[in-house]
């Protein structure tokens, strides 16, 4: 995997992304030779071709990420990918004839710009075209391929070497475990297979290790024991010093997971290792982001605020908007704003509770506002106030967090940056509303807090438009 300002992703899908967009470049071009020679011959060439090929590529690069087209399920599943290639393409068509036209109010030469709609056009469908082929065939192989996969020799034969033996098939980057060593008195776990454990005997000598790490092809060792005494040193510094990685398991399940692993939480770990780090350039960085994207998603969401808006009064007696007190930043409380998408006498004992499936609370038009995330839609006002940003762990009630404070551990680390409208717990993990959820979420909260900063933002932003264009989870 590739780390890019802290983020961990994944070889495969940018090596995708980028024959995608080289692709899209050459069909592009094709789709301007055909169109200037044949459709319409004789035109006159297209005088913003410079400028409109790097925002056309762009443009369908964001789409293509804004619908999971990158993502590992996407990638690996040809039945679900005709779908998602026929919104992304209609979605690149319309995204490019919006800034046609819009160049259209600089630019009066009407025959020149219908040049333009055709060309987008065809470029579009010529996109779906060679992405349906080459996910068929080249990349589905590539996936097939066990050649492709990273070899990894797993140090240890406890809880957590099983965890990494189950991961393997829920990875974002995809590797093969070919073996485990147990480590000085250390009890194997139930859940792993004998077949898999290698002779203990290899850490015995400070090279035996390293041999048999050679044998295997291994590309990496990733040392998985709770057994802190036993381990061998002196031979995971030979297999180091010869150039093979050697990787703590906190450090490799973050990686592969996008998450810190809970259960396994050692904070000396987290005291030595990166991240968490905080500058004022990126702060300010970050919070003229919040304000550009505010202002932004005001604008082209006006009228759906509007409808949505008209259609909260109509349902039902009630306030149109629903004040809640939330914990953010540093534990401080603030209210938080939302459409309303429950009734008023939601909780008319006073007692809090979490939403639930098929809640009876929830209005008709709240249960479509919910489902099309637009009751969100307000929370802009709190990101201009600055009692939230645009991306970040999700607030909650207090209440609710100070049940959560005594039943899951470290969960206060969340409140140590800015809440956030939508988060990576938000775009990885299907809406939950538990204490199990809290946890389960508390992990990817944990590694949006060590690793944060506008590139995992924009990443973030990118997921958000594929949850809204593809309800996952929601209540």
């Amino acid at each position: 995997m590739l780390r890019v300002f802290g983020h961990h992703i994944s070889t495969r899908a940018v090596a995708f992304a980028a024959f995608e967009v080289f692709a899209f470049i050459a069909i592009y071009n094709i789709s301007r030779a055909f169109v200037l020679n044949v459709v319409f011959p004789g035109s006159m060439d297209t005088y913003g071709h410079t400028y409109l090929l790097p925002l056309c590529s762009l443009i369908a690069f964001s789409t293509a990420s804004s619908c999971g087209l990158y993502n590992k399920e996407m990638c690996s599943d040809p039945n679900r990918i005709v779908p998602r290639l026929l919104t992304v393409s209609a979605l690149m068509y319309f995204l490019m004839a919006v800034v046609i036209m819009v160049a259209g109010l600089v630019f009066t030469d009407t025959g020149r710009l219908n040049l333009y709609y055709v060309i987008t056009l065809t470029s579009a469908a010529g996109y779906f075209v060679a992405a349906f082929l080459f996910r068929q065939n080249a990349f589905r192989l590539n996936f097939n391929n066990t050649s492709m996969e990273r070899r990894v020799l797993v140090v240890g034969v406890d809880e957590c070497a099983a965890k990494i033996d189950y991961l393997n098939g829920a990875s974002r980057s995809p590797y093969a475990v070919v073996g485990f060593v147990p480590v000085q008195n250390e009890v194997r776990s139930r859940r792993l297979g004998a077949y898999k454990v290698i002779s203990g005997e290899i850490l015995d000598t400070p090279i035996g290790l390293h041999d048999r790490a050679r044998e295997l092809r291994v590309d990496e060792i990733v040392v998985a024991s709770r057994e802190r005494e036993g381990l061998p040193i002196g031979a995971l510094m030979e297999c180091r010093l010869a150039g093979i990685t050697v990787t703590e398991f906190a450090s490799f399940w973050e990686r592969q997971t996008g998450q810190i692993e809970l259960e396994e939480f050692n904070p000396n770990w987290l005291v030595f290792s990166d991240g968490f780090s905080t500058s004022w350039a990126l702060s300010i960085a970050k919070r003229v982001f919040d304000i550009l994207l505010a202002f932004i998603l005001l604008l082209v969401t006006l009228p759906i605020t509007a409808v949505a808006a008209i259609a909260v009064r109509l349902d039902g007696p009630g306030p149109l908007f629903y004040q809640q007190e939330r914990v953010g930043l540093h534990g401080e409380s603030f209210s938080i704003f939302k459409f309303r998408t429950m009734r008023v006498d939601a909780e008319k004992d006073g007692v809090p509770r979490w939403a639930e499936n098929n809640d009876c609370r929830i209005t008709r038009v709240g249960r479509f506002l919910r489902r099309a995330r637009i009751d969100e839609i307000p929370q802009v006002i709190n990101v201009l106030m600055g009692t939230m940003s645009f991306v970040g762990p999700r607030p909650e009630r207090p209440i609710f967090v100070q049940a959560l404070k005594q039943k899951i551990p470290h969960y206060d680390i969340r409140h140590r940056i800015k809440p956030g409208i939508t988060g990576w717990a938000q775009v990885n993990y299907p809406y939950g509303a538990s204490d199990e959820d809290a946890k389960a979420k508390l992990a990817y909260d944990l590694y949006y807090a060590k690793n944060w900063g506008l590139f995992l933002d924009s990443v973030i932003l990118f997921q958000t438009a594929r949850v809204v264009l593809w309800p996952d989870g929601v209540r």
